[in-house]
């Protein structure tokens, strides 16, 4: 469409006359800019009239010319062949491979997803897009056929596939091998997300046996005569919109019967792919798209109703010819609910056979549930065996009125090592309590931990974090401290920012304030640990096991009411809107500060009530017990409440060291306290759930998300409360959805860049939505719904710093890594100092490339300050963290703010790196070392060894060294004065009879000159 430039003013202005309105000038700006990206020509300067719009030069480096494409071509699918495979010459299939030993048996392998398959998109059923039946009907087939069996003999399908919105999905089909006479084979169909991690399970949906007819043996029917004599037409008109009202979503490819007819108790019809699809058929046996509209006649003579009908088994299947895409069908009563399919094509020469095709009804809200959860995972708590690297010493106690026996106690931290001798680990007791204490432990730990970093005598030790019954090992396992599990949160982020300084011990029992098990506990090397029954337990991520795959949501009760917390947000809403149009919700109480007056709440109103729900609005802070408890006696007796879902929450994030105990209470209060006033207030209800809005934070603990974390694992914390007192509660650690929100809504790019990088990966609406119906049909009171960026959390595991948590996830074999800190090192003494600053600048500038999203180092310059580079203290930390693992040091979190400038830490950490090479002479040093190799390598005779040994002590004498032992401790006096006339005597006669690697010995003694497996570590 186009416009004159007088038709457009007109309309320009016109339109501008409602810029007043915001919504309005919202909508209208859309529009226009819609209309401007299909052609229409737009005058802009109408619209910016009288607002001081100016014209300005668009900033060039965003603009800066990058090529990313690939000079080569990509193909669809490889040559499978050149991996020792065969290709499987199947739409649904890629490869085929015969096991090697005596089973005989074959594997073939697949991958489907929406994009590459676009046609089974059309194929949704109650919401969900499944895999049809018909595609495990036409999979055994293609299975058959590489065996040498003509008959699937029977096939039950388990669970449903589900595709899901992005990604894919891969295929496997197990045949066994053949046995008997008749070489009757098993078959089975499974599949798992791609690119999923090592620990990712195989889903069975279809199991079977497959079969060879006997020779000679083919169809007993035919369906020539067409349409049958006698039958009476039925009229298929609106026959899609129809089974659309019931739950049955086929899209254009698979709204292929055409006309139908019934005679008696048997019915005719006649189905044909679109002519999109047609070309596509000639690839198949029989395309599941037409073997299902074989069916859709009888689902529209089923009674309407909740229940979904779809195929369950099948039986006696034969193929008979190829590559139909029109076809003829007549379908007989098989038994109770089952039918007898006969398939012929347009000429009706047979095609296809089945002796009994049954289906079963499905309610819708399994169907929900059956959505491919792949992005749920619970945490589980795994033991582990101690290291044997016991601490030296007990370690020291802060704080605690009565110290364990061999262990020290102290005041308060500066008292810890002001005698010199730091200890390895410090122990510090958390003293818990109800949740009334929640913000004066958590500030006074916070503080604490502050102090711990900031104290340079620390570096090399580790904080121990002791609590009591703060987490739970096992199902129905009684947390008795909140308070200590939002501690767990608070230390899970400073371990995130500071790995190797902190570490998180639960014991069992308070009775004894260090407990069983605990030396061995700090030995195991693990961050986070409970210890029951004097053995120590790590939490791992797994991903939810399913006893069984399909298990319905809770159904709501729809005359109850459901409170939505936050209700007016960006989460809120969603969750609103799902909980009418998919879990038939019909009283709603939407919550938050504002209410009514919040950014779109009126239209988030108008739409719910549009789908049939009653919704109320309210503003109440949740903080303040007793509005909350006006609010709950306000709602109706004859729509009780019923289920409570808390969203709310507020964000401050910044690193351990720039919180307050102001900002701990601004992110504690809306989440945590509000939580706690939410469950006491409905504890005597009858809910049928209470379901928490958490974070992964809480559970991974989140870079610059301490205090977040800390509320997050609060609620944790509080679902496993609920479900041990026999109360409903679910809590959800939530990853990243994409969705912008107004907490979410202040990452930028390289904020998304970094937690992409950390391994999680926004989920989309959907996806959410999807792992939300599938938590709910979970009794575990903690469920981690996240979606993983599998690539990246692997190059972790290599690189060995996968978080604990995750070690489950991704299995790494038990090796040793080759030091590379060490490497460094030693190839840093072998330069010269230019050298050595260039190799270290590098080093860093290849890190800030990383962690601020650049292709390369290239462009930063190393005078230019961090500050202009993009820097914020989150990435500072990143930095940080990277460079102390390349480098084996323990950088200050302040490193970046402390030199401004890469050149300027390049500096420092080249420096940090040799300090304990001697400053000067280290030439000399290095010289030393290579001749001590080149001495060692030749063969020694007494003559060459007498001439070295002389020549050496000339040099040490020459250095004045006339002492080659520790020297006591010097006495007062004569008898001093003639301890050392001794001892000089003594080491006199030992320099004359010292051999060469005593020499060196002293050498090293003296001169602080290490082998370089023996030099002290920074």
């Amino acid at each position: 469409m186009q416009q004159t430039a007088e038709e457009h003013g007109t309309h320009a202005v016109a339109l501008g006359t409602l810029r007043r309105d915001q919504d309005d000038q919202e909508r209208l700006l859309t529009s226009l800019a819609q209309a401007y990206v299909h052609g229409v020509d737009v005058d802009w300067s109408v619209w910016f009239e009288g607002l001081g719009a100016r014209r300005v030069e668009l900033p060039t480096y965003a603009f800066e010319h990058q090529r990313y494409w690939l000079d080569a071509t990509l193909r669809e699918t490889a040559d499978v062949t050149s991996a020792g495979l065969r290709t499987a010459d199947h739409p649904l299939l890629t490869a085929a491979v015969g096991l090697a030993g005596n089973d005989g048996g074959t594997v073939l392998t697949g991958r489907l997803s929406r994009h590459t398959h676009r046609w089974l998109a059309d194929h949704a059923v109650g919401g969900v897009v499944l895999l049809p039946g018909t595609a495990f009907v036409e999979l055994a087939l293609r299975a058959g056929d590489e065996v040498g069996c003509d008959v699937v003999e029977d096939l039950t399908i388990e669970a449903p596939l589900v595709l899901p919105e992005t990604g894919a999905v891969q295929l496997q089909l197990h045949v066994g091998a053949g046995t008997g006479t008749d070489g009757r084979r098993t078959v089975e169909v499974y599949s798992r997300v791609e690119d999923d991690t090592a620990s990712g399970e195989w889903t069975r949906h279809a199991e079977g046996a497959l079969t060879t007819s006997e020779s000679g043996a083919g169809a007993d029917f035919d369906l020539v005569q067409w349409p049958p004599p006698g039958a009476r037409p039925v009229d298929v008109e609106g026959i899609y919109e129809r089974l659309a009202e019931r739950g049955y979503g086929y899209g254009p490819v698979f709204q292929s019967l055409k006309a139908a007819w019934e005679q008696g108790a048997d019915v005719y019809a006649e189905v044909a792919l679109p002519a999109e699809a047609a070309d596509g058929g000639s690839e198949f046996g029989i395309h599941p798209a037409l073997l299902d509209a074989v069916v859709h006649p009888m689902i529209l003579r089923s009674e309407p109703g909740a229940e979904i009908l779809l195929p369950f088994s099948w039986a006696g299947v034969r193929l008979y010819a190829a590559g139909a895409s029109e076809l003829r069908v007549r379908l007989s009563s098989s038994g109770t609910d089952a039918l007898k399919v006969a398939i012929a094509d347009t000429s009706g020469m047979p095609v296809a056979s089945v002796d009994t095709l049954t289906a079963r009804p499905v309610p819708a809200e399994t169907l929900a549930g059956a959505v491919r959860n792949d992005e749920l995972f619970q945490v589980t708590w795994q033991p582990v065996p101690s290291s044997g690297a016991r601490p030296q010493k007990w370690p020291a106690v802060v704080g605690l009125g009565t110290v364990p026996a061999g262990a020290e106690g102290f005041a308060d931290l500066v008292s810890v090592g002001a005698d010199g001798q730091v200890p390895d680990v410090v122990l510090l007791p958390v003293e818990g309590g109800g949740p009334e204490r929640l913000g004066a432990v958590t500030s006074h730990i916070l503080s604490l931990a502050k102090e711990w970093l900031a104290d340079e005598r620390f570096r090399a030790s580790r904080l121990a974090v002791l609590t009591h019954r703060a987490v739970a090992t096992r199902p129905g396992e009684e947390i008795r401290d909140l308070v200590g599990a939002a501690v767990w949160g608070l230390i899970r982020s400073a371990q995130s920012e500071n790995p190797d300084r902190f570490l998180l011990l639960d014991l069992d029992g308070a009775e004894s304030p260090v407990g069983l098990g605990l030396t061995d506990a700090l030995a195991t090397g693990e961050p986070q640990l409970a210890v029951r029954d004097g053995a120590a337990y790590a939490p791992r991520i797994a991903r939810l096991t399913r006893t069984e795959p399909s298990a319905a949501p809770r159904t709501l009760d729809p005359d109850g009411t459901v409170l939505v917390t936050g209700g007016t947000g960006t989460l809120g809403g969603l969750v609103a809107r799902h909980l009418v149009t998919r879990h038939g919700a019909r009283h709603l109480r939407l919550v938050s500060r504002r209410g009514p007056d919040a950014a779109g709440a009126d239209q988030l109103r108008a739409d719910l009530a549009a789908l049939g729900a009653e919704v109320t609005v309210t503003a109440c802070d949740l903080t303040d017990r007793d509005a909350l408890e006006r609010l709950l006696a306000d709602i109706p007796a004859d729509h009780p409440l019923t289920g409570v879902i808390h969203t709310a929450g507020v964000l401050d994030d910044g690193v351990l060291t720039s919180l307050t105990p102001e900002r701990l209470d601004t992110v504690l209060r809306p989440k945590a306290v509000a939580a706690w006033h939410l469950h006491e207030l409905t504890a005597r209800l009858d809910l049928a759930e209470f379901i928490l809005f958490s974070s992964v934070s809480g559970v991974l603990g989140g870079a610059g998300q301490g205090n977040y974390a800390a509320a997050n694992a609060f609620l944790d914390a509080l679902a496993h409360h609920r479900q041990a007192a026999g109360l409903p509660g679910t809590s959800l650690a939530w990853g990243l959805w994409a969705p912008e929100s107004a907490m979410s809504g202040t990452l930028d790019g390289t904020d998304r860049a970094r937690l992409n990088r950390g391994g999680l990966l926004p989920l989309a609406s959907d996806q959410g939505l999807s792992l939300f119906d599938g938590a709910r049909s979970s009794d575990l009171p903690l469920l981690v719904p996240v979606r993983m960026n599998a690539a990246a959390l692997r190059s972790q595991a290599a690189a060995g710093t996968l978080p604990s948590m995750l070690r489950g996830l991704f299995a790494v074999p038990a090796r040793r890594t080759v030091d590379g800190a060490a490497k460094l090192r030693n190839r840093l003494a072998e330069l010269g100092p230019e050298e050595q600053e260039k190799a270290v600048l590098d080093l860093i500038l290849g890190h800030i490339a990383t962690v601020l999203g650049h292709a390369s180092a290239q462009a930063i310059k190393p005078q230019r300050p961090f500050s202009e580079l993009g820097f914020d203290s989150l990435v500072a930390v990143e930095l940080r963290n990277r460079l102390n693992t390349a480098t084996g040091l323990r950088l200050p979190a302040t490193a970046v703010f402390d030199y401004p400038t890469p050149a300027a830490l390049a500096g420092f950490v080249r420096t940090d790196m040799l300090k304990d090479l001697t400053p000067d002479g280290s030439d000399e040093l290095r010289q030393l070392d290579r001749l001590e190799a080149a001495l060692a390598a030749r063969p020694a005779d007494d003559a060459w060894r007498a001439k070295l040994t002389a020549r050496l002590q000339t040099v040490l004498v020459s250095l004045g060294v006339d002492s080659f032992a520790a020297s006591a401790a010097p006495a007062d006096g004569v008898a001093a004065e003639n301890a050392e006339n001794a001892e000089n005597a003594e080491n006199d006669a030992r320099l004359h009879l010292a051999t060469t690697d005593e020499l060196f010995a002293i050498a090293e003694q003296e001169f602080g000159i290490f082998h370089d497996d023996e030099r002290p570590q920074a």
